[in-house]
């Protein structure tokens, strides 16, 4: 399944609505990001609170894109 690495709602987009997403599956119990990859931006094989956090700040500081926890510019899950 194709999905874009971040896009925890499937909306097509990485913005904060996403760390939303991914807050409400971890503490809310809400639908889990489908696919659950796609939620996993930090490649730890989990989601969770940190995803949302990366998410953050990719959205608000111009960190690291997700899916490139080391920041060189590689997709690394």
């Amino acid at each position: 399944q194709t999905y874009i690495c971040g896009d925890a709602n499937a909306d097509e987009t990485v913005n904060v609505s996403d760390a939303v997403a991914i807050i409400n599956f971890v503490f809310a119990g809400a639908g889990a990001p489908d696919p659950i990859e796609s939620g996993d931006t930090n490649c730890d094989n989990s989601v969770n609170v940190s995803d949302a956090v990366m998410i953050i700040n990719y959205v608000f500081i111009g960190g690291n894109t997700p899916c490139d926890p080391n920041g060189d510019s590689s997709p690394d899950c």
